[in-house]
């Protein structure tokens, strides 16, 4: 049987499967008595023995031959260990041989690392010797004397010459020699400072960087002016803020307070002295060595790094003069608060004697007093202001120069400072706003602030005599200006002008302007009733004056100027209100004379007298009509109601300058009453179709309202089998025409 048919069966039995498998807590299976069990144990075994001496047999020889190859295996290992052995016997001898030779080379190596050295020691002894020898030569140029010794403290450096007695004189004599030759470099440097030597300067600072300590020398001269500068700041501001008493219980003589008011004088009178010194002579003379140093140093191709050792230095003084303000006492600070301009005024002096470019005034190290002196200067301007409001009635002429001193007072002080002179327009300006605010809340809106009909009122009174201070406010404002046009920067100047655009008489003279302007709709208004306009007869058989209705408006617009617009003083306000007057006027009539119906050619001619006399009734308004741009119109005006209705097709394409839709309706006035008005198709009265061009400034939208008219009066031919259109209609059409492609 095959070992593979063996082993299938074993497998497959459920009792061996049982047994080969993971042991199960319930063991072989229990249908079995012991005895069975053992016996199919037995079966089994005898089984796999049985396979065992099968295999054993058949496969005997190639067992036999892999016991052969083992012995021959053991064998050939055995001869490998002793190869082994020999070979690490050979490696010992080898590295045996080699550690003497490694030691051998490496002592030689010492021994010649050692002469390499002592030969290094000896040349550079020499070297130094050499250069030691030579120095006596060089008397006569520090400057190369100064590079030997800075030679010789570099080989020094870089080698240990302890012991060698030879030297130790030598190198004793460089120390001294060069302590000499800093200290004649550093006397040449202060001479050329004091002097304003330039040679000395280049001098030693030729030695100094020889000796490569330019940086350092550089450095502490800058430090030693700060420090010496910094002690003089300190005794500037170190001033007594009590006054010693003469004798002896002298003090309690003084009254109380005084004492403190005197020595509070004393104190400002001596603070501002010991500033004005300090930055005269102190500061300029510093600052003239070491831009001299500065310029000295640029000279000098190899000094490019030191481009900036005079602006270091003017940031340090500046940083060290605010430091020292700011820890001053309380009284010094209220010195320079109140009159900061003192101070800038200093240092644009000092500045300006300089004219050095890196010497400019730090604002920032100084924002704290300029804050501080804007914001109370803003105060001294705003209290004359709030003062002079504080009373029910309008400020006086006396208040307002007293503003007005304060402005100019302000504005002179900050003369030569460009950047405090707008910073203080800045507060002219808020100072301005505050007085046209102070007007504006103040101005009366009740129902008679705007009547034309009476002797002026209280309240139309108050509004005059508030746009008259604010007028004369700003006159004075502006002499300020005028007198200060070439001190003050054109900045300053243009932010106070901006501030005066609104203080202007125009609000308070606009409810004037509207009444006026109503009263002169209805006067113009009253046109439509005027009976001379519906005469027959011949105009050139009659002197015809003007009509009643322009009588009444020349009296009104007298009156008007004389008794109401003549109490503002405002002349330039009061010239734009009539300007505005005028040309509403203007335009009123040339409305009311387009549509008003009916009318015959005496009363055309009527109407062209009264467009002459319209310019002379508006004559206290405005003096030369003509400027207005309205007055084409009323020209045109006056040549259209001399022509008949085809005439004025031929004047109105030639270009005339009244629009087509007022031409269109001033045609209506010829036709007959079938061909009803625009506005009375509609329903409306003449104030209403005022009302409604007013609004509507559009040509477009101005001939389409005509438009419906014309509509309506073909309608009702059509209705009424008329046999004849009006002949002003087709002259209407032709226009209506040629207004529509003209505003297309």
């Amino acid at each position: 049987m095959d070992h593979t048919d063996v082993c299938f069966e074993i497998e497959n039995d459920n009792f061996y499967r049982t047994i080969l498998s993971a042991p199960d807590r319930h063991g072989p299976d229990k249908t079995l008595s012991v005895t069975e069990k053992i016996e199919k144990l037995n079966k089994g075994i005898d089984k796999l023995n049985s396979e065992l001496e099968s295999q054993v047999l058949s496969k005997h020889q190639d067992l036999l031959t892999l016991a052969s190859h083992a012995s021959n295996l053991e064998s050939l290992i055995g001869n490998m260990q002793l190869d082994a052995d020999g070979l690490l016997a050979g490696i010992d001898t080898l590295h045996s041989q080699i550690s003497i030779l490694h030691k051998t080379l490496e002592s030689q190596s010492t021994v010649l690392n050692r002469i390499q050295n002592v030969y290094h020691i000896l040349k550079s002894a020499s070297r130094v010797l050499e250069l030691c020898r030579g120095l006596e030569k060089l008397n006569e140029n520090p400057s190369v004397q100064a590079s030997s010794v800075y030679q010789i403290e570099q080989i020094v450096n870089k080698n240990d010459f302890d012991g060698i007695k030879l030297l130790t004189d030598e190198l004793l004599m460089v120390k001294r020699l060069k302590v000499t030759i800093v200290e004649n470099a550093s006397e040449q440097l202060r001479k050329g400072l004091a002097s304003g030597d330039k040679n000395l300067l280049l001098a030693s600072v030729n030695i100094f960087n020889n000796l490569h300590c330019a940086k350092e020398k550089i450095e502490e001269v800058v430090s030693t002016e700060i420090n010496m500068l910094s002690q003089h700041i300190q005794t500037a501001l170190n001033v007594q803020t009590t006054a010693e008493p003469k004798k002896y219980g002298e003090a309690a003589k003084v009254g109380p307070g005084k004492a403190n008011v005197i020595n509070s004088q004393v104190l400002k009178q001596q603070f501002w002295e010991n500033i004005e010194t300090l930055f005269t002579d102190v500061l300029y003379v510093s600052c003239r060595k070491i831009i001299l140093l500065q310029n000295s140093l640029n000279d000098l191709h190899s000094f490019r790094n030191y481009r900036y050792v005079a602006r270091g230095f003017w940031d340090k003084l500046s940083q060290a003069f605010c430091s020292k303000l700011k820890k001053s006492s309380v009284s010094i600070n209220q010195c320079v608060e109140v009159d900061f301009p003192k101070l800038l005024k200093c240092y644009n002096d000092l500045s300006t004697r300089i004219r050095y470019k890196d010497f400019a005034v730090q604002r920032e190290t100084l924002s704290t007093w300029e804050n501080s002196f804007l914001s109370k200067s803003l105060g001294k301007l705003l209290e004359p202001v709030r003062t002079m409001w504080q009373l029910n009635h309008s400020p006086y002429a006396e208040q307002v120069d007293e503003a007005v001193r304060a402005i100019s007072s302000a504005l002179s002080i900050s003369l030569g400072d460009k950047q405090l002179s707008i910073a203080l327009a800045t507060s002219v300006a808020k100072c301005i706003k505050q007085m046209s605010t102070e007007a504006e809340q103040r101005v009366c809106m009740d129902n008679d602030a705007g009547q034309v009909i009476e002797a002026p009122s209280s309240s139309q009174q108050k509004n005059a005599d508030l746009s008259n201070i604010l007028y004369y406010f700003s006159v004075q404002i502006h002499r300020v200006l005028m007198n200060m046009l070439t001190i003050l920067s054109a900045e300053s100047v243009n932010i106070i002008q901006e501030s005066l655009k609104d203080i202007s008489s125009v609000a308070v003279l606009q409810p004037f302007c509207i009444s006026i302007m109503s009263a002169l709709d209805l006067i113009l208004g009253s046109m439509h009733c005027e009976v001379d306009l519906n005469k027959v007869d011949n105009p050139n058989n009659h002197n015809i004056t003007c009509s009643l209705y322009m009588r009444e408006l020349q009296q009104f617009v007298s009156r008007c100027k004389d008794i109401y617009l003549s109490m503002y003083h405002d002349y330039a306000a009061v010239d734009r209100c009539c300007d505005e007057i005028a040309a509403h006027c203007v335009k009123i009539f040339v409305y009311n004379v387009c549509f008003v119906r009916p009318i015959t050619a005496y009363g055309r001619r009527k109407l062209q007298i009264d467009c002459k006399q319209l310019v002379t009734a508006l004559s206290p308004f405005v003096s030369d009509l003509s400027l207005l741009g309205e007055f084409g119109e009323l020209r045109t005006l006056h040549n259209l109601l001399g022509l008949t209705p085809t005439e004025i097709l031929e004047a109105q394409l030639k270009g005339d300058s009244m629009p087509h839709s007022l031409v269109m309706m001033l045609l209506f006035s010829f036709a007959g009453p079938d061909l009803i008005s625009p506005h009375q198709c509609a329903g409306w009265t003449h104030h209403r179709l005022i009302g409604w061009l007013s609004e509507h400034q559009s040509e477009r939208q101005r001939l389409e309202f005509v438009t419906g008219a014309l509509q309506r009066y073909q309608s009702h031919v059509r209705q009424n089998n008329i046999s004849k259109y009006d002949d002003v209609y087709p002259v209407l059409l032709q226009l209506l025409e040629v207004g529509r492609k003209t505003y297309a």
